[in-house]
């Protein structure tokens, strides 16, 4: 069966427990304004470019199959919008700004590079998770992968949002070791107009997996002004009551490191409209300024993990 990834991330330490490889897979229905992996959104093989890079040599134009080549005018980093992502302006391109995003894979291809790593994951109590995108568009694949790789002695773990329908939902949970799934808001309406989605499908498999005998955490990106009031953050506690395998909550401070990687894509997943300008306007004028969000201190830290200490549920600023 063949998948399509666009990274694999050796060493990783955020994704699970102990030292693990994250597989992350192409495709995602949501359009999260804040997303940190744009070019994970598309579910096909795409071209990304440098544009600040770019000599305006040309030459992937030259090479261009779709026909727009011959196009002429400005000499701007060619990106036909006919682009099927072939790459041949990749091996054309003498600075090197272009690559394609995303690899089309078997099961037995992938199973077999990350089985190479069995005595390492065993040493350090790691494992492989597949993350996105939205590894659950992809769910029979995934679930395939990790049957097998359980079968290899390999603990698994997905990373989802939560946002699939209840049988691919249920395949792929029960096929991993542990679940790390995200609430974005609570609130079905505020949800879909920060994300073009509702909520309810991923309230429906929260319940799937609170009633399950499956380990898992909640990860809950603080979008400051979305999602981060201690109302909003009281919601979110109050959907995770009455479930003894919630190993914990995780908050995850914003940064803005998603924003530069936008200007990379041929074709853009997350459309700019007004609001979307006014968010990046607010939470970082610059495409470079990610580092630039200042930390928590003690007491803000405090106040954000006040509504699940009081309803006793394990949580961190991860």
């Amino acid at each position: 069966m063949i998948g399509t990834i666009f990274e694999i991330r050796e060493f990783s330490l955020f994704d699970g427990p102990g030292i693990r490889t994250t597989v992350f897979l192409k495709g995602c229905p949501l359009r999260c304004l804040w997303c940190h992996n744009p070019e994970g959104i598309r579910e096909e093989p795409e071209l990304l470019v440098n544009p600040h890079l770019c000599r305006k040599c040309g030459k992937c134009r030259a090479v261009c199959p779709s026909g727009e080549r011959k196009e002429s005018g400005e000499r701007v980093p060619f990106r036909g919008t006919s682009c099927n992502a072939c790459g041949r302006c990749v091996q054309a391109c003498p600075v090197r700004i272009r690559r394609i995003c995303g690899e089309r894979i078997d099961d037995d291809a992938l199973v077999k590079r990350l089985v190479r790593h069995r005595s390492f994951f065993e040493a350090e109590g790691g494992g492989v998770t597949f993350s996105g995108g939205e590894p659950l568009l992809q769910a029979q694949w995934v679930a395939l992968c990790a049957q097998r790789l359980r079968a290899e002695g390999i603990s698994t773990a997905v990373e989802t949002s939560g946002y699939a329908s209840q049988k691919d939902y249920r395949q792929v949970i029960s096929a991993v070791d542990l679940v790390i799934q995200d609430i974005k808001h609570p609130d079905s309406a505020i949800h879909k107009r920060w994300t073009g989605r509702s909520n309810e499908p991923i309230l429906r498999n929260l319940a799937i997996l609170k009633e399950s005998n499956i380990p898992f955490i909640i990860r809950i990106p603080l979008i400051p002004g979305v999602n981060d009031s201690a109302e909003d953050l009281s919601a979110a506690a109050s959907l995770l009551r009455g479930s003894d395998k919630l190993l914990r909550v995780e908050l995850l401070p914003f940064h803005a490191g998603g924003r530069a990687k936008r200007s990379l894509l041929s074709t853009p997943s997350i459309p700019d409209t007004p609001e979307s300008k006014a968010f990046w306007e607010c939470h970082a004028p610059t495409s470079h300024d990610a580092a630039a969000i200042a930390p928590l201190t003690q007491p803000q830290t405090e106040e954000l993990l006040r509504p699940f200490k009081s309803l006793a549920i394990p949580c961190r600023v991860a």
